[in-house]
């Protein structure tokens, strides 16, 4: 998918979570774009279940779980870059590091190359293609394909990690909202997440802010069983909240 495709579909969203539901040729006159574009766009959407089209309106689909991750990537990517750019500075050179499917890593991936003769594991798909555009090494953990999150889980995926020993765990969060740990939408995630805990000797989770504001059902990891959270700049009652956590690094904004 293009860039401009991309931000084009983020930003149907947006105005669509605003607003709820929204006439189609309304909709097509707040985006500048032709009904031919915006009809093949909700099309790709209807089809990957984030919209529903009813009698000319257009409204967001409730019962998906999770956003694809091409969409995920594009909220808030300047302060998920700076939560990733900081992250890898805790990394040294020469360790195994495992880095987490969401979109706050994938986001900042370029700045691994600050780090010399690493391996990077991975069940991302998208990750492990951009760490091999890199040429680094990577370990890949195959298994279940989950298509909306683009990657693997599952006994084989699980596999892989039992045979690995990991320095660094970086992991990331799809919100923390009303609980006293790290979530995920997918249950099926969560057991892959332990097994990933459970073989790591450091664990740093990273989110920006606006994890604070979000809900996900699976919680796969306390507050307390994390190293380290690094962040954006938090509020009292934020800082509260993950109290648990040995570690926390606010990045504040310039």
């Amino acid at each position: 998918m293009s860039k401009k495709k991309d931000e084009r579909q983020t930003q149907i969203r947006n105005i669509l979570l605003q607003e709820g539901r929204i006439k189609i040729v309304d909709l097509a006159k707040l985006l500048k774009v032709t009904p031919e574009t915006l009809r093949n766009d909700l099309n790709e959407m209807e089809q990957q279940n984030i919209v529903i089209r009813e009698h000319g309106y257009a409204r967001m689909d409730n019962s998906l779980g999770e956003l694809p991750v091409y969409l995920r990537s594009q909220e808030h990517p300047k302060e998920k870059r700076k939560v990733v750019f900081r992250a890898f500075q805790e990394i040294k050179d020469g360790q195994v590091v495992y880095l987490d499917s969401g979109s706050t890593i994938i986001l900042g991936i370029q700045y691994i190359t600050m780090k010399k003769d690493l391996t990077i594991v991975t069940n991302s798909l998208p990750l492990a293609l951009e760490c091999a555009k890199m040429n680094l090494r990577i370990v890949f953990a195959g298994g279940n394909v989950l298509n909306e999150g683009l990657r693997c889980y599952g006994f084989f995926a699980d596999e892989v990690i039992n045979r690995i020993n990991i320095d660094v765990a970086i992991l990331g969060t799809d919100g923390i909202m009303n609980c006293d740990g790290f979530t995920h939408n997918d249950m099926r995630e969560v057991g892959f997440k332990r097994h990933i805990i459970n073989r790591s000797k450091k664990i740093i989770a990273v989110c920006d802010r606006y994890k604070f504001q979000k809900e996900a059902p699976f919680i796969y990891c306390k507050f307390s069983e994390i190293d380290q959270l690094i962040t954006n700049e938090l509020t009292k009652e934020e800082l509260e909240q993950v109290k648990d956590i040995k570690n926390i690094i606010q990045i504040k904004e310039a």
